[in-house]
């Protein structure tokens, strides 16, 4: 039961609706990465390349480094200066990454 504000009781006609429009607002699609992130080219999915082969790796490592950048930048807060830190940061932990997959370790 969905109660409006004054505590009377929603009608189901209008509940149906709210309650699939709630939910539909947690599934939307978000682009990721953001498109202001610097790490061209990843994209949320499986890895559709062969587990151990070079694509697989460099596209594990361009996750990484996407999933890097997009967890330590603050867009709001943060300049011109810490952004560039904050890439090369993602950027290392992507080319570690790789190392990491080349030699068997993807976890």
């Amino acid at each position: 039961m969905i109660l409006f504000p004054d505590g009377r009781r929603m009608p189901g006609v209008l509940a149906a609706p709210l309650l699939v429009a709630l939910l539909a607002g947690c599934n939307a699609a978000t682009p990721f990465p953001n498109p202001d992130n610097p790490i061209r080219g990843a994209r949320v999915s499986a890895n559709p390349y062969p587990p151990g082969s070079d694509a697989y790796c460099r596209t594990y490592a361009r996750q990484t480094a996407a999933n890097a950048y997009e967890g330590r930048i603050d867009r709001s807060e943060d300049g011109f200066g810490v952004r560039q830190i904050t890439e090369e940061f993602a950027r290392r932990d992507g080319a570690r990454a790789y190392q990491r997959c080349r030699a068997g370790r993807v976890n």
